[in-house]
């Protein structure tokens, strides 16, 4: 009886001890995260918190809480989101705000004039905060991820592929667009459908590899449920340059007719031949 008991203290000892051995690293992390976190009183009864998430640059998040009465606040992001949106060159057509609004509302927020907004509890206001800012973030990468990268891919990419068209003799067009259920998105190359299928092929720089890859994920998804898109490919050229993990490049090949990374160029090519001999 004692000697269970001693292996049962002995085991209870051990996990605690990974507890304890956990505690110092969590606890520096979370002064490191208070230490970046500032706040602004606004009125009596509302903060604004800013949080060390970015949407684009260093335009950092910020979630303003007002407390209604005891037991009830709102947040609000003061239309920042959108304000950013719409400053990096997009305008808010009624279709934009449909999916904004749906993304916002998978998270219980709304979107009023512009703002985003949640009502919550006192009780539940560390978790609605969180889910907010989650929020905000997914919205503001969907169309702020690096868009200066991602509207000037490397020369040295669209170089070479521009060289796997014209060595196939296929006409191209630069920067074209083709329209979604929900928005036109925008392509570095296409060939247009003659004789045999369209190409329409991205290329993707930037160093949120996973968000490029979600956005770029939504986009096929939205160009495909468009019938008369059936006939054109999607083809994405990633840059390794920057490190794409696994579970981003599968979102790629998944949604994409076409993946290959900036250095597996010739693989790209062979499809292309496959593109030609489909329509021949």
């Amino acid at each position: 009886m004692e000697h269970r008991g001693s292996r049962k203290t002995s085991k209870t000892g051990k996990t605690a001890r990974r507890g304890l051995a956990s505690k110092p690293i969590l606890e520096r992390y979370l002064r490191e995260y208070r230490r970046l976190l500032s706040a602004e009183s606004v009125e009596d009864r509302s903060v604004t918190i800013s949080f060390p998430f970015h949407l684009a640059d260093n335009h950092r998040i910020e979630i303003t809480a007002t407390k209604l009465d005891k037991d009830h606040y709102i947040l609000s992001d003061a239309a920042r989101t959108l304000g950013e949106v719409q400053d990096a060159g997009y305008s808010l057509t009624a279709q934009m705000k449909e999916r904004i609004e749906r993304i916002a509302g998978i998270a219980g927020l709304t979107v009023r004039e512009g703002h985003l907004v949640m009502e919550t509890s006192a009780k539940a206001l560390a978790a609605s905060m969180q889910r907010f800012l989650e929020t905000a973030k997914m919205i503001g990468d969907v169309y702020l991820v690096h868009t200066t990268r991602m509207d000037s891919p490397e020369s040295g990419i669209i170089s070479q592929v521009r060289d796997a068209l014209d060595s196939r003799h296929l006409t191209y067009r630069e920067r074209e667009k083709l329209r979604g259920k929900i928005e036109t998105h925008a392509f570095a190359l296409m060939v247009p459908p003659n004789g045999h299928a369209g190409l329409a092929i991205g290329i993707l720089s930037g160093q949120n590899t996973h968000g490029l890859a979600q956005i770029w994920g939504y986009k096929c998804q939205d160009i495909r449920r468009i019938d008369a898109n059936s006939s054109t490919k999607l083809a994405l050229v990633y840059d390794v340059k920057s490190v794409w993990s696994k579970t981003s490049r599968r979102i790629l090949e998944d949604t994409a007719d076409i993946a290959v990374s900036s250095d597996s160029l010739p693989e790209l090519s062979a499809k292309i031949d496959w593109l030609v001999r489909l329509g021949s």
